[in-house]
């Protein structure tokens, strides 16, 4: 009985490893030339799109332009640059008198003591883009309010230019001062008398003397004539250099 039931199992496993093994679908690999038939949007991958973020406009520095200073006197420097504001540098100077330091800006409802301060150019009639700078002298005969620039080297064909007078409606008899020092001490410079009816004082001053050294310029003013009308005004003051 066991080997009717043996016999039959044992052909059964032998016809199944005889069987032929089931066919599998074979690959198809394209050929170079069927690659290169196809359009490139079907041989290459699309990649994922990326938001590109808008080009901005570059900014530009916009040219600062330089006041006609013929306008007031000044020769034109239309070839040259301004190479030092006085006006600008106001309070990057110290301020003084005999007596005290002053702050910057000062502050005219305290004039006993002396005070500097910026005008703007209309204030005296000019136009509004010219810098004035306001020296009032304590009100003592003869006293002086002082200043002490930032460094500075100077170049040769640099000049000072100003134009100097009284603040607008007023009577001053001021003494304008330029003086200097380095490490070597201070000197004078140059000095210009001011009474109110004359005409502005134009200056175009050479600092040749000073080429190739490095100072602070000091700009002065001394009362004197009546110190309660000591209102001087340094008009454009600056040093301008020439075109190489």
């Amino acid at each position: 009985m066991k080997k009717k039931i043996i016999y039959p199992l044992l052909l059964g496993l032998f016809l199944v490893g005889c069987a032929p093994a089931a066919t599998q679908p074979s690959k198809v690999v394209p050929s170079p030339t069927e690659v290169a038939a196809e359009p490139v949007s079907q041989q290459l991958a699309t990649p994922t799109s990326i938001p590109t973020k808008a080009a901005t406009a570059t900014e530009t520095a916009t040219p600062i332009s330089t006041p006609d200073f013929s306008l007031i006197g000044l020769p034109s420097e239309e070839d040259g640059a301004l190479v030092f504001d006085f006006v600008e540098q106001m309070c990057n100077a110290e301020w003084y008198t005999r007596g005290q330091d002053l702050s910057c800006p000062g502050d005219d409802s305290q004039s006993s003591a002396g005070y500097v301060m910026q005008l703007d150019g209309a204030s005296q009639g000019l136009s509004s883009d010219i810098n004035v700078l306001l020296a009032y002298t304590p009100q003592k005969n003869y006293e002086t309010i002082s200043s002490k620039y930032p460094t500075f080297t100077v170049q040769k064909g640099d000049r000072f230019r100003a134009v100097l007078a009284c603040k607008e409606h007023t009577f001053c008899d001021v003494e304008f001062v330029l003086d200097f020092s380095n490490e070597k001490g201070s000197a004078g410079l140059k000095s210009w008398r001011y009474l109110f009816a004359d005409e502005p004082i134009v200056v175009d001053y050479p600092l040749d003397a000073l080429a190739g050294e490095t100072v602070q310029f000091h700009l002065n003013v001394r009362a004197r004539g009546n110190p309660v009308e000591a209102y001087a005004v340094w008009i454009a003051p600056h040093i301008y250099r020439p075109a190489p």
